[in-house]
C-alpha cells in the first residue's frame, strides 16, 4: 500500500510549475488533497481567498479539511511564492510579503497541530557564488549570500523554517532544488521555456547574460519525486528542520543549453547575447544527501526532460 493512501495533505501553490504535478502525482498514490492558490477563485460561501497572506484563510482550509474528513491536515507542501528573478525585483515590497510573511503564516498556522511534515521550498538561488574551485559542490551546509530580492525572501523563509523547528518542534523539511522546468512553466523569462517558445513562434533565442554561466536543471517529475520522498522521511524519522538539495549532474552553461534545445528542435535559427549584468553566479548543488537519506536520484536526463517539455509545448501550440 502507498504511504500516502488516504493522508490529508495541503499544497499551497497549488497552481504551480511544481504545485501542479505534485497534486497530481499525490493524488494518484492515493492521498487526499486540498489546492491552496491565488489562482483558485473565493468561495462563494465563505469569501475566503486562498491567499498565504490572509491567516483566517489558512484557519478557513484547516476547519474545512476537520469537518470534510473528521481529520487534521497531516501533510503540508508550502510551494506559494513569487517565483521569478526578476519579477520579484520589479514586485519588491510585494514579493518580499508573499516569500516570507506567506511561510511565516504557514508555519504558525501548523504550529501548534498534529502535521507530520511540512515541507518548504527553497531554492538553489540562496547560495550565491560557492564556486572556489572548479570541481567544488555546494553543500547543505554552505553560506547563504545572495541578495536578489527572490533570494534574500527565500534565505528568509529558509531560516523561517528551521526556526520554527528549532523552537516549536514543526517538522518542517526544506528542499533547495535547483533550476526546475517542466511543460507548464509560466514563466518565460527562464531560459528552457523562454528559449523554446521563442523558437516555436519563428523567433530568435536571446541569451541575457554572457551565455557562460554554468547550472544545473531538474525536470519537475524529479523535483516532485524529491518532495514527496522528502516528507515521508520526515514523518517516518521524526527529523526536523533538515535541509536537502535536489540537482542533477554537472551544470551547463547557458549557450550550450539554448543550443541544446535549438538542436533538439531541429531550429536553423541564431541566437543573440545580450551580455547583460546578472546577480547570478555558477552552481554546482550537491544532492548526495537526498541520496543517501532519502534513497532519491533523477530519473531523467536534461535531453529527456527536455524532449518531454518541448513536445508538450508542441502540442500546445497545435491546440
Amino acid at each position: 500500500m502507498s504511504f500516502w493512501k488516504g493522508k490529508k495533505t495541503l499544497v499551497t501553490g497549488s497552481e504551480g510549475l511544481i504545485g501542479t504535478p505534485l497534486c497530481n502525482a499525490l493524488v494518484q498514490l492515493g492521498a487526499d488533497v486540498v489546492h491552496f492558490d491565488r489562482a483558485l477563485s473565493i468561495n462563494p460561501l465563505s469569501g475566503h481567498l486562498h491567499d498565504v497572506l490572509d491567516r483566517s484563510s489558512l484557519q478557513w482550509v484547516s476547519q474545512q479539511a476537520r469537518d470534510h474528513w473528521g481529520s487534521e491536515i497531516e501533510f503540508v507542501f508550502h510551494l506559494a511564492a513569487n517565483s521569478g528573478v526578476e519579477e520579484s525585483r520589479d514586485a519588491g515590497y510585494d514579493a518580499f510579503m508573499l516569500n516570507i510573511v506567506g511561510t511565516l503564516n504557514v508555519l504558525e498556522a501548523y504550529r501548534d497541530t498534529n502535521v507530520k511534515a511540512v515541507v518548504i521550498a527553497s531554492s538553489n538561488h540562496v547560495y550565491g557564488n560557492q564556486r572556489d574551485a572548479e570541481d567544488a559542490r555546494t553543500l547543505e551546509s554552505s553560506s547563504l549570500n545572495q541578495l536578489d530580492a527572490y533570494s534574500a525572501g527565500k534565505i528568509c523563509a529558509d531560516y523561517l523554517a528551521r526556526a520554527y523547528a528549532h523552537n516549536y518542534d514543526v517538522p518542517t523539511v526544506i528542499l533547495r532544488n535547483t533550476n526546475c522546468y517542466g511543460p507548464d512553466d509560466p514563466h518565460f523569462d527562464h531560459i528552457i521555456p523562454g528559449t523554446v517558445r521563442a523558437i516555436l513562434d519563428g523567433e530568435t533565442p536571446v541569451i541575457k547574460s554572457t551565455g557562460l554561466r554554468k547550472k544545473s536543471y531538474l525536470y519537475v517529475d524529479d523535483v516532485v519525486r524529491g518532495y514527496l520522498s522528502a516528507a515521508e522521511w520526515t514523518a517516518t524519522t521524526g527529523n526536523k528542520g533538515e535541509v536537502f538539495n535536489l540537482a542533477d549532474a554537472e551544470p551547463i552553461s547557458a549557450l550550450d543549453l539554448v543550443r541544446k534545445i535549438m538542436t533538439i528542435m531541429g531550429s536553423e535559427e541564431d541566437y543573440v547575447i545580450l551580455n547583460g549584468l546578472t546577480d547570478q553566479s555558477d552552481e554546482w548543488l550537491c544532492s548526495d544527501k537526498a541520496r543517501v537519506l532519502l534513497g532519491w536520484s533523477p530519473l531523467l536526463t536534461l535531453d529527456e526532460g527536455l524532449q518531454r517539455t518541448i513536445g508538450s509545448m508542441r502540442e500546445e501550440v497545435r491546440v
